[in-house]
């Protein structure tokens, strides 16, 4: 028996050694190995040990690593990224803030099919640590979309209206303002929705707060709608700029807002209307007033801009002199059985009268324009008289002085002889100028004479003003 397993002993052994060379070929041409490379996002762990610190880290670097996965073809190509762990326990953080990475296959498999692992050349987590600081933010709304037609929001209220953030005191010193957006596109009605607080720089750019810790997650927004109307704006000028000087126009923007609120406050405005006040103004004005001062309880504005623009242009205006004589003066309210001439003095006078105004108003300005006249009414009785000459009232015009003309009223059956004596005298009456129109402002000024005077005190008057002249 022993005979027959030892003979031929060694090309037996040969045989089992070809079979064994055989197997093995067969197997790596039909399962061979290979190696695939795999990026991995590493998990930190133990994170709450350096929060407990009071403080809090950045990874510098190490956030990701790459592996190289090396064994059978079949069990590699079935493998993913979510077979493999890669992690690093920050409890074991070393004096220079690095800790190693570890990677972990963690789908099971036999001894025979673990492929090997091998990792890149990033193999440690580096972090730099910062002291963390909490703040708290008043919680804004950004709204997003239009409300119905006819409809704006009058009111927005946040729960919590005040949020807290935590993250390292660098990120924290740049956070300017915490807002949540809300879409309101055709709300009609009033809302509750919420949104997803985020954090804000100085110039409104969006911060990462995938570091931030907030004290809620979620902010709900309650929101209120009112109705709306469309008013005018009007600006009322009150008072008279320094004398000398002239209002001439307003121009202001904008000329119309929107104004909401519920149907019975917006029933009681019509019109939004601002008064101002130029007494003692000598140059133009430019301002901007704040709507909201002048809008009822219970109305708001739906615009975003509460002021007006305002811009008030005031002018210096110019003074002329403007000369002329008697011929051009005209007379109203003559009594029939009176005649009428000029003393002495006035007929060889020039009259002499300051006018004030624009310059393209005195321009082409004529002492016609201006219709002097003197008025005769109440004038009965011969005797002479100092009477002031009126004129027309001319929009823009202002007359600074009034000249005065010494006049001889004589009854119709004086001698003709005895009207000569007074010299300069007209025998025939004046053109009566009967226009209405000139008779705007009745502001004579009686120096003598008159219907409750006797001649010999007209006289003496008449003497006396001519004395002062």
């Amino acid at each position: 028996m022993k005979r027959k397993w030892t003979k031929n002993l060694g090309l037996k052994i040969l045989s089992l050694g070809l079979a064994a060379l055989i197997w093995f070929i067969i197997v790596n041409i039909d399962d061979p190995a290979i190696s695939r490379t795999f990026r991995l996002s590493v998990e930190k762990r133990n994170e709450d040990v350096i929060a407990s610190q009071g403080m809090c880290y950045e990874v510098l670097e190490g956030d990701a690593v790459t592996i190289t996965v090396k064994g059978k073809r079949s069990v590699v190509e079935a493998l993913t990224t979510s077979d493999f762990s890669a992690y690093a326990d920050l409890s074991k953080l070393s004096r220079w803030n690095a800790v190693p990475i570890k990677v972990e296959l963690t789908k099971y498999l036999t001894e025979s099919d673990t492929p090997s692992i091998t990792i890149g050349s990033v193999d440690t987590l580096i972090v730099s640590l910062e002291e963390t600081e909490t703040k708290q933010f008043k919680v804004s709304v950004v709204k997003k979309g239009t409300v119905e037609e006819g409809y704006c929001i009058g009111e927005l209220k946040t729960k919590p209206n005040i949020i807290q953030v935590t993250g390292a005191k660098s990120q924290i010193s740049k956070i300017d303002e915490v807002k949540v957006e809300i879409d309101v596109s055709n709300a009609s009605e009033n809302f509750t929705t919420s949104g997803v607080p985020k954090v804000y720089d100085a110039d409104g750019k969006e911060i990462n707060s995938s570091k931030m810790t907030f004290s809620t997650t979620e902010v709900k927004v309650v929101g209120t709608l009112l109705n709306t109307k469309t008013i005018p704006v009007d600006i009322e000028i009150q008072g008279n700029p320094l004398h000398g000087y002239r209002y001439i126009s307003t121009e202001y923007e904008p000329k119309s807002v929107t104004i909401a609120g519920d149907r019975k406050a917006l029933s009681t405005v019509s019109k939004i209307v601002i008064p101002i006040d130029i007494s003692g103004q000598y140059e133009d004005i430019e301002t901007e007033i704040n709507l909201e001062n002048y809008l009822p309880e219970g109305v708001i504005l739906e615009e975003e801009s509460l002021s007006v623009m305002v811009n008030i242009v005031i002018e210096k205006l110019q003074i002329k002199d403007f000369t002329f004589d008697t011929k051009d003066i005209q007379f109203k309210d003559l009594n029939d059985q009176l005649k009428f001439s000029y003393i002495n003095d006035t007929t060889s006078t020039e009259l002499v009268i300051k006018i004030m105004g624009r310059e393209e108003d005195l321009k082409n300005l004529k002492i016609s324009d201006l219709h002097p006249y003197i008025d005769l009414k109440g004038k009965n009785k011969p005797g002479s008289y100092v009477i002031e000459v009126q004129f027309d009232t001319i929009e823009g015009i202002t007359i600074l002085n009034k000249p005065t003309v010494s006049i001889e009223l004589t009854a119709e059956t004086d001698n003709e002889t005895e009207d000569g004596n007074q010299g300069g005298s007209s025998d025939t009456k004046p053109d009566i100028d009967v226009d209405n129109n000139n008779g705007a402002n009745d502001n004579n000024t009686e120096t003598s004479g008159g219907t409750d005077t006797n001649e010999e005190e007209d006289n003496k008057e008449v003497s006396d003003a001519e004395d002062n002249e």
